[in-house]
Formats: structure tokens, C-alpha cells, sequence
């Protein structure tokens, strides 16, 4: 049965001190991640050190205009395979909450994802949760 996995941020590539990327996972709507201006920017999660196999990854986020999520499932981040590509709508400041299914094929024995928002609908973007659900390999 499918739950909430448990997942740790290892990398982004904007740091702000108010908004770590942490914020990401804390289950906080209020919470957020932002951007430096810019794009492309990415967030790096990891699985505890565990193989998992994901069947859903909803997120929460404003203003991201082009939304790619990559996998690794190698012990060590280096290699990395996209399978989720999209462009998500401009919602004019409203909050943006997708969630994406996940087939087993595209989503067994991962170990990390990368979240990369390549364009933005703004300036900034924002991210305000991820959520991965599956379950871990025995």
C-alpha cells in the first residue's frame, strides 16, 4: 500500500536562510522554497538511503512554468533519468497543485529525484510542498 515516503533534501541550487529548501518537506503549505530569479533550478531529494519504488508525486508551487522530475536509482547521485515533463498552467498567482501518477515501470528502485523548474510563469518561483507517495523496496 502506497504511503507518504520518508525523504530528506540533499542540494538546491538557491539558498535563501528564510526559506530553506527543507520547507519543501515539512508538510507546511505556509512554508516554501524560492528561487533566485533565473532559471533553470534544481532540488536534489534523496530517500533516506533507501531503494523505493514511487507511485505518485504531488507538489504544491506558484509561478513554475516548466516542471521536469529526473530519477537515480545508482547509490551514489551521478546519473539521472527524466520521467516527468511538463509544462504546468499559469494559475495568475493562485497556488499550483498537481500530482502526477507514477507507473511501476518509471518509478521502481529510485533512490534519488531531481526536481528541476527549467522556466517560470515569473520572475520567482516558489515551492511549497513535495510529496512522494510509494513504498520502500524490501
Amino acid at each position: 500500500m502506497a504511503a507518504n515516503l520518508k525523504t530528506e533534501v540533499l542540494f538546491t541550487t538557491a539558498n535563501d536562510d528564510r526559506h530553506p529548501a527543507t520547507n519543501i518537506i515539512d508538510g507546511d503549505e505556509k512554508t516554501f522554497w524560492i528561487t533566485s530569479g533565473m532559471f533553470p533550478h534544481e532540488i536534489l531529494i534523496a530517500f533516506k538511503g533507501q531503494a523505493v519504488n514511487i507511485s505518485k508525486i504531488r507538489t504544491w508551487s506558484f509561478h513554475v512554468k516548466k516542471f521536469i522530475v529526473e530519477k537515480c536509482t545508482d547509490t551514489h547521485p551521478v546519473k539521472f533519468e527524466r520521467f516527468i515533463d511538463t509544462e504546468l498552467g499559469d494559475k495568475n498567482g493562485a497556488m499550483q497543485i498537481e500530482s502526477f501518477q507514477v507507473s511501476a515501470n518509471q518509478g521502481g528502485g529510485v533512490r534519488f529525484i531531481k526536481i528541476c523548474l527549467a522556466s517560470g510563469w515569473d520572475d520567482f518561483a516558489s515551492v511549497h510542498n513535495v510529496i512522494v507517495e510509494g513504498e520502500e523496496v524490501p
